[in-house]
């Protein structure tokens, strides 16, 4: 795998793909066929994505924006769990205020359709990105291929602004390898990021890692080099300019030592069909470059290590991981296969807005059949739930505590999705009531609770009832309410 250090060399890789001769080959398929796969591409992810509410975290983001809309406090101390001893900061505020204006317009059926609406937007994202330097063949299947890697993390939650705006400030960035202007406007989208999701950062670093690959291309030097250098030191500074304050850049180190005890944090394997098919999309590549006739740009190299390094972290920057991946690679895929790029005409951006726009409404006439009661949550056992004092400590399993948040004010969960607000001694100690662990009884005596709503197939609500003489109220489909003696 070799590299190119001149504006003339990299000029020659970065343009428009190129075929050796004699080796450019027309499709077999008809032009309008190819046009249409774009949008047949976004219609498909759409439709998959139009079901019920089924994240347990998609709640208590729910409630945040209607709380956020109640006070207009972005920080302070928590006002639902007793348990919880660290400042909340409210760093997504801006989709939970959407979540939760859609809910009051819709109820749950509008809040659900806003996860096609996020599928929408990611898909054409990639697709806009990926068929600035790819024929249509090519872009739909690495536009695929990219969903696919992300299907694991496509759930109703802030992180879906995280996977487009990547994928957008990716294809900015390759823009600027390919006339050396300076994107000011990431500037103000960073600022909308850092307001969005915790992983805004990924924007800087993907600014970084491009700034690295044109300085050693030669694509820019000097003053030039310097005055792109300050996009993403001015996406920084936009980032502490949010309604959280420059607390917000400390953000993303905060969940790193939760990161043991959650799922989405452990590091992803082969059984993760998403990896697995960011592994072949990578793989494919590196296979591609190191066949290529023509040098590699070290802006490609930069940008597709960092996606890599992302994609091995852990299985939530999977889906981060692809969204960097799929822009950079298209160059270099679109010559290996052989085709020329067909220009994007505006037949092509009609027919693929239409069938998005087919698949959304789609999804919405099907929304308040399919998802107006959630996937999620012992739904079940409302009724004694609400029937509980106002106040009442419930010693809940981890995903059902943004689900009471959400559904039942009256209850204070000991636990529930937002980590970062427990102390890791509680979050330790919730571990070892979880599984029943010896000391798991120290739990009940910390929290102070005398009800507990816990998956019936969990170790502690056999040792609940056999150890501690603790009775069970009211039963439901996957959970138990459990009162203590006396």
């Amino acid at each position: 795998m070799t590299t190119t250090s001149t504006r003339d060399a990299r000029r020659d890789d970065a343009a428009e793909p190129v075929t050796p001769a004699g080796s450019d080959r027309r499709s077999a398929l008809p032009l309008l066929v190819r046009q249409v796969l774009p949008g047949l591409a976004v219609l498909s992810v759409v439709v998959v994505l139009a079901r019920p509410v089924s994240d347990p975290d998609t709640f208590w983001h729910l409630a945040a924006g209607d709380r956020l809309r109640e006070t207009w406090s972005f920080s302070g101390a928590d006002p639902w769990s007793t348990m919880s001893t660290l400042p909340w900061r409210l760093h997504e505020w801006l989709p939970e205020v959407v979540m939760s204006l859609a809910q009051q317009a819709f109820g749950l059926p509008g809040v659900s359709w806003l996860l096609p609406l996020g599928g929408a937007g990611i898909t054409l994202a990639l697709w806009l990105a990926v068929r600035r330097h790819a024929p249509l063949l090519v872009t739909a299947v690495v536009v695929l291929v990219a969903v696919v890697a992300m299907s694991s993390s496509l759930t109703l939650r802030p992180h879906l602004v995280s996977f487009a705006l990547a994928t957008v400030t990716t294809g900015a960035w390759l823009r600027t390898r390919d006339d050396g202007r300076a994107r000011w406007w990431l500037v103000p989208l960073t600022w909308v990021w850092a307001c969005s999701h915790g992983m805004w950062f990924v924007g800087v670093a993907v600014g970084v890692a491009a700034l690295a690959g044109l300085l050693l291309d030669g694509v820019a030097r000097g003053r030039a080099w310097l005055r792109l250098a300050l996009v993403p030191l001015a996406s920084l500074v936009a980032a502490a300019l949010t309604p959280v304050g420059p607390e917000l850049l400390a953000a993303p180190s905060s969940v790193r030592e939760y990161a043991q005890y959650v799922t989405e944090w452990r590091p992803p394997s082969l059984s993760d069909i998403g990896f697995v098919a960011f592994l072949a999309l990578a793989g494919v590549t590196v296979l591609v470059w190191s066949r290529a006739r023509l040098r590699v740009p070290w802006t490609e190299l930069a940008l597709a290590a960092l996606a890599i390094g992302l994609a091995l972290l852990y299985v939530r920057t999977v889906a981060v991981g692809a969204a960097v991946l799929a822009p950079v690679v298209a160059p270099s895929l679109a010559r290996a296969a052989g085709l020329p790029r067909e220009p994007l005409r505006r037949r092509e951006v009609a027919l693929t807005l239409t069938l998005a726009a087919v698949g959304l409404v789609v999804s919405g006439a099907l929304a308040p059949a399919r998802a107006a009661q959630p996937q999620w949550g012992p739904n079940d056992l409302d009724r004694p739930i609400a029937a509980l004092p106002a106040g009442t400590v419930v010693c809940n399993d981890y995903g059902s505590g943004g689900w009471l948040i959400w559904k039942h004010p009256n209850v204070r969960p000991a636990i529930d999705g937002r980590t970062e607000i427990y102390s890791l001694a509680h979050v330790e100690s919730y571990m070892a009531f979880h599984r029943a662990e010896p000391g798991w009884t120290a739990y009940l005596s910390r929290t102070g609770c005398r009800w507990a709503l816990v998956p019936a197939d969990l170790p502690v609500a056999e040792a609940l009832v056999a150890q501690t003489r603790w009775t069970v109220a009211a039963r439901g489909s996957s959970h138990l309410l459990l009162r203590a003696p006396g």
